[in-house]
């Protein structure tokens, strides 16, 4: 079994990382992959990918974050390339619910990390919440494109995970 949708640099998880890994393990966790949201939290992502055979990690600007956490895709794939355990890209993505960030940021940022995921053939971590059409159509621009998509973060309809899937990016 594989956990692809931990944050263990959030606390209290971070400061008691021993803890979730050895009940991890014992409920026959084999991998875990933990999910970077800012340029703050990848400095512990890479401590905690050194941790344990099993721990590995993502690079990317959570939507929320847009504001304040920019980042370019030759940043983006500048990071990634620096580590083996970094296999994807993301959380990135769009989120209208909260407003935390400007569309216009979202989306900008959704765009860079979708072309470093091009770019690098690194399965991309994407969050959408209440933005099924912009997130359809931005993905949708890039459907001949050999982009991997996971889905972290999901509060669509049955109607719009069907529509993603005739993208044939997922794996």
């Amino acid at each position: 079994m594989i956990d692809s949708h931990c944050h263990l640099d959030h606390e209290p998880l971070f400061e008691n990382l021993d803890e979730v890994l050895k009940r991890s393990k014992n409920v026959g966790i084999k991998k875990i992959l933990t999910i970077c949201t800012t340029l703050k939290s990848f400095e512990n992502i890479i401590k905690i990918i050194n941790k344990d055979d099993i721990i590995y990690g993502t690079f990317g600007i959570h939507p929320h974050e847009t504001s304040n956490n920019i980042v370019k895709k030759d940043e983006i794939i500048q990071n990634v390339n620096k580590y083996k355990k970094i296999i994807g890209i993301g959380e990135t993505g769009l989120d209208f619910y909260y407003n935390k960030s400007e569309k216009d940021r979202q989306i900008a940022s959704f765009k860079e990390h979708i072309d470093a995921s091009i770019k690098t053939n690194i399965p991309l971590i994407v969050h959408s919440r209440d933005a099924e059409k912009e997130t359809y159509d931005i993905l949708n621009e890039y459907k001949n494109e050999n982009l991997k998509i996971l889905m972290h973060c999901f509060t669509g309809s049955k109607e719009f995970s069907e529509k993603l899937m005739t993208l044939n990016s997922f794996f």
